[in-house]
């Protein structure tokens, strides 16, 4: 190496990208050609999973190492109230130049002990191409920080988190994206006429046609192109600088999202990114280019997690990481991974039930709202755990799409995962701050509905 005697680290997360449509991982449009180079250069993992289905949780697991169950920030908290140690705060302590670059504010937990934090909001979630070029200018004032800092990041390596919203609905790509992957005859006019919300799904006051469904696809396809184009900048500056080989490169996903792949009771569709933990959610990328350590071209068939990233930098870069409950991904490169399970997590939001009643119907009953979900994955099963018991098994290496639940064919499978799960979850300390919900923004009368049912033990 001939930079710094650890190397930089660069933590590029795209913000609702699932990996089923991007190139490096088999999808046959070319929607990442940037991040295929780094993947070519380094590892793709292939089954890489989300500990949760939400920025909150999942951004706080890949910055603790923990899972939801142990750091808390949930739908009810979302702050760390235990405070665990952050890969930011100990990057800090070792000598790292700590920055972030994020637009979603529920990173904000997350990026604790970062030196320098940029937030940059403005219409980054708005309609409309605000998106992409707040993203753009993201990723530029990243690089601005690297070129006003010259003689600093010789000295001592950096630490740079970078969070895009372009694969966020609502889905608006800008050229010439829009034009490479909007379906083939759609006009502008279907395209203005979808609405995008996925609360209006939720509550059953839309459903959406199978040719806007198809549309809203290709309008993904294009986003993912997007945020592509956006790591190609910057690793296309940190090759001409001479700085890629000295630096960890890691493009990854805090979730991913639905576009009514699956139907369910109480539902007409899934959509959006809460109430299931379905494949299309918890799949996402993970891709690492890193010389030293790292050999260009692998795909990993092994399972990893995004809190996965903690214990691998801490391998590589020398530290102890507890109390971290992830695993290094260097050993999913071998024969003998140390993972072989995946966990996924969701705490029901009350704030959704209460939405759903303040926004559309106060009639709605709130209870498909407000169930608790876990997803156990494990030697090609996953086991489907509801706070309900609707659960679910399915057999990921015949039913990849999760349409044969064989919950009731083999029961005894279901039972062996669901104690698996729960000994394993028995084991890790639990961060539980009771049910609480912020209601400032609802009608009175739509949180007396809910506390009527018992659904608030205590408010904020």
């Amino acid at each position: 190496m001939t930079g710094p005697t650890r190397p930089n680290v660069v933590l590029f997360m795209l913000d609702t990208q699932q990996a089923q449509n991007m190139s490096c991982y088999g999808y046959p449009k070319p929607t990442t050609p940037n991040i295929d180079r780094l993947a070519a250069e380094g590892a793709v993992f292939l089954d890489n999973v989300s500990p949760a289905i939400w920025t909150l949780p999942s951004t706080a697991s890949m910055m603790t190492g923990l899972h939801v169950h142990s750091h808390g920030a949930c739908a009810h908290n979302d702050v760390f109230i235990e405070k665990p140690v952050t890969l930011a705060e100990t990057l800090a302590e070792l000598g790292y130049d700590t920055v972030a670059f994020y637009a979603n504010n529920y990173c904000a937990a997350s990026c604790k002990g970062f030196r320098e934090i940029h937030r940059n909001y403005g219409s980054g979630n708005q309609p409309g191409p605000g998106k992409f070029y707040r993203s753009r200018e993201r990723t530029q004032e990243a690089i601005d920080w690297i070129e006003r800092n010259p003689l600093r990041h010789r000295k001592r390596p950096f630490f740079l988190f970078i969070q895009v919203m372009d694969p966020h609905m609502p889905l608006h790509p800008v050229s010439p994206f829009r034009e490479r992957f909007l379906l083939p005859g759609s006009t502008e006019e279907e395209v203005a006429a979808i609405k995008q919300g996925a609360p209006d799904v939720h509550a059953m006051a839309l459903q959406l046609t199978e040719r806007q469904y198809q549309i809203m696809e290709s309008l993904y396809d294009g986003e993912t192109a997007g945020a592509d184009s956006h790591v190609g900048v910057l690793a296309d500056f940190l090759r001409e600088r001479s700085l890629l080989d000295d630096t960890m490169f890691i493009v990854t996903s805090d979730h991913g999202d639905m576009r009514g792949e699956h139907s369910n009771e109480g539902f007409h569709d899934h959509y959006g990114h809460h109430l299931c933990v379905y494949e299309e959610l918890i799949k996402v990328p993970l891709v690492i280019r890193y010389p030293d350590q790292i050999p260009a071209g692998a795909r990993v068939a092994h399972p990893t997690q995004t809190l996965d990233v903690f214990p691998t930098l801490a391998e590589i870069l020398g530290f102890e990481a507890r109390p971290c409950q992830g695993f290094s991904v260097l050993s999913a490169l071998t024969d003998h991974p140390k993972r072989d399970f995946t966990l996924t997590e969701y705490m029901s939001s009350n704030h959704i039930a209460l939405r759903m009643l303040d926004r559309y119907d106060p009639a709605i009953d709130p209870r498909i709202y407000l169930r608790w979900l876990k997803a156990w994955r494990q030697g090609g099963f996953k086991y489907i755990w509801t706070s309900d018991r609707r659960d679910e098994l399915f057999d990921l290496r015949v039913d990849a799409q999760e349409r044969d639940n064989l919950i009731e064919k083999l029961p005894e499978k279901a039972q062996e995962m669901r104690m698996e799960m729960t000994r394993f979850l028995a084991r890790l300390p639990l961060a539980y701050y009771g049910d609480k919900a912020v209601t400032a923004r609802v009608k009175p009368e739509t949180v007396d509905l809910l506390r009527g049912l018992e659904f608030f033990h205590e408010m904020m």
